[in-house]
């Protein structure tokens, strides 16, 4: 059995359900600017490429479209006025992080969200609050394994003792170049069209207790 040192989670789509708010940015600005309104699951597609390819998929965009860059600093002011507002942890996940807790296992968040979204979301959630070390994604973001080895260095720990788990390919990409084991999240936010099956993970969750069982066995 491979020594567990430690547990790394990405926050949006793998510890929080953040995409009824982003649903709710969006379309405040859809309905300020005239347009349809887009339905919340086919949101849940995009959330993990982040606010532009969100605003891309609500105003049927492509990514040399000028207009972009108009709505992305109002896409980001409405979320973060309404930050935390209508997030929840994913059902399961309090009880995975004290399970962790309990058996002395380190853990913490990697995420690609920059700082100024993510310590307020944080701090938000007690159970969060917890984490060992938080890495946001302002300087440098995945696939780069840069941020997880950081987190590595931050908790004293050694990539190959470690997860990761995360619900995009760039997670996978990140962990393995990071030199450490990676774990797919299925119940989060598994871009339109993609079988998360082919991207190499270790391990493949449907739901939040599941992992224990994986990573700890």
């Amino acid at each position: 059995m491979i020594a567990c040192s430690a547990v790394l989670f990405d926050l949006d789509g793998t510890l929080l359900d953040t995409a009824p708010e982003f649903s709710y940015c969006l379309n405040t600005l859809l309905r300020e600017e005239g347009r349809e309104e887009i339905r919340i699951e086919g949101l849940r597609g995009v959330v993990s490429h982040g606010a532009r390819r969100m605003l891309q998929f609500g105003f049927k965009l492509n990514e040399q479209d000028p207009y972009l860059q108009e709505l992305l600093p109002r896409f980001l002011s409405l979320y973060q006025q309404n930050i935390g507002s209508q997030t929840q942890l994913f059902n399961g996940i309090a009880q995975v992080l004290e399970e962790l807790l309990t058996k002395n296992i380190a853990w913490g968040i990697v995420t690609n969200k920059p700082q100024i979204y993510t310590l307020p979301l944080v701090k938000m959630f007690e159970p969060l609050t917890r984490a060992a070390c938080v890495v946001s994604g302002d300087r440098i973001q995945k696939p780069s394994p840069a941020p997880l080895l950081q987190a590595c260095h931050e908790l004293d720990v050694t990539p190959k003792d470690c997860w990761y788990i995360g619900d995009a390919q760039t997670d996978v990409i990140a962990s393995h170049r990071a030199g450490m084991r990676s774990l797919v999240a299925n119940y989060g936010y598994i871009p339109l069209g993609e079988n998360s099956s082919t991207w190499g993970a270790d391990k493949y969750v449907e739901y939040p207790a599941q992992i224990p069982q994986f990573i700890l066995a």
